[in-house]
């Protein structure tokens, strides 16, 4: 089964969507977050928050104030990330521009104690400009936090590890050597090993390794998944099988597709598309519920955030 709805309606105050992230509380409450503004980096781009429940058939009742959560006077605040900490705790990542091009970037990070319902004030985490987040970081089954950035200014793969959950971070790989991937998205196989899927500049999606942790990663590999220099997403499932996100597609933003491995082999035996036809349908996030569904937000032809859940039925091809 597949159910699709937009998270918000149409801002005509901020009529550019884009870029959004979806964690689940420990109370069940779905969060989602996205940016808006004029236009992509626009002065008045800001970050918006929705809240939704799950309705346990997939469908989510979505509640929207289109009040912005950051909006930082004059800059352009962008690619928001939110995840919930083991403590419960959740954390909502994001960059804020100090000029007028993603390289100036700025990373910050903000938590909520409450669900999302109050927030902390933003903590810088780097000085250096044009480190950014796109894909949700990693618990790890050694307890250390793993957090995927990327070099905007230099394209290539940074990851930060932290041991204390989330109060110090630690620069542990800088993958200056390969240019052309960012956003890298990362999932903890049965074994350990580390396995990250890539946007890239070379027609297809990338994919990297590592065994220890984070620390060291393998020479980037093109997979035969297809990818027009845009974001994908990756879940492991409880049982092991894997959920890619992508645009399959090696020269635009469209279609928006699904695809499914069954198990750790990373053999997509079916591949299902969630959008077709003109526009942009790009910037997954998925998230396992703790329901047993998968959801998905993505942007809208830049126009809003939209919803869709599966089942495994449909995941298997089912109708």
């Amino acid at each position: 089964m597949l159910v699709k709805r937009d998270v918000a309606g149409f801002l005509p105050t901020h009529p550019s969507v884009h870029a959004a992230t979806l964690t689940q509380t420990r109370g069940g409450t779905l969060l989602c977050a996205f940016y808006a503004g004029d236009y992509e980096k626009a002065p008045n781009q800001a970050i918006f928050m929705a809240w939704g429940q799950p309705q346990g058939d997939g469908t989510v009742a979505w509640r929207f104030e289109p009040s912005p959560l950051v909006d930082t006077p004059g800059k352009a605040d962008g690619n928001p990330v939110l995840f919930t900490a083991p403590d419960g705790a959740v954390w909502l990542f994001f960059v804020t521009l100090q000029g007028q091009s993603w390289a100036t970037a700025l990373l910050f990070a903000m938590r909520s104690l409450d669900d999302g319902r109050s927030w902390t004030a933003p903590q810088l985490l780097s000085a250096v400009q044009g480190y950014m987040v796109r894909t949700k970081p990693l618990v790890l089954r050694d307890g250390a936090w793993l957090l995927p950035l990327y070099d905007e200014r230099r394209w290539h793969p940074v990851f930060w590890r932290s041991e204390d959950a989330g109060r110090t971070w630690r620069e542990v790989a800088v993958l200056h050597q390969w240019r052309g991937l960012i956003q890298p998205a990362v999932v903890e196989l049965a074994d350990g090993r580390l396995v990250a899927y890539c946007r890239s500049t070379v027609g297809r999606i990338v994919r990297i390794t590592s065994t220890d942790g984070g620390h060291t990663w393998t020479a980037p590999e093109p997979t035969e998944l297809p990818n027009p220099n845009a974001a994908v997403d990756l879940v492991r499932l409880p049982d092991g099988a894997l959920v890619l996100a992508f645009n399959d597609s090696t020269h635009q933003r469209s279609p928006l597709s699904i695809a499914y491995s069954p198990d750790e082999t990373q053999r997509w035996t079916v591949i299902r598309d969630l959008e077709v036809g003109d526009g942009e349908f790009s910037y997954p996030c998925l998230l396992a519920s703790a329901d047993g569904w998968v959801h998905c937000v993505y942007t809208y032809r830049r126009q809003t955030v939209r919803h869709a859940a599966f089942d495994r039925s449909w995941l298997r091809g089912g109708k």
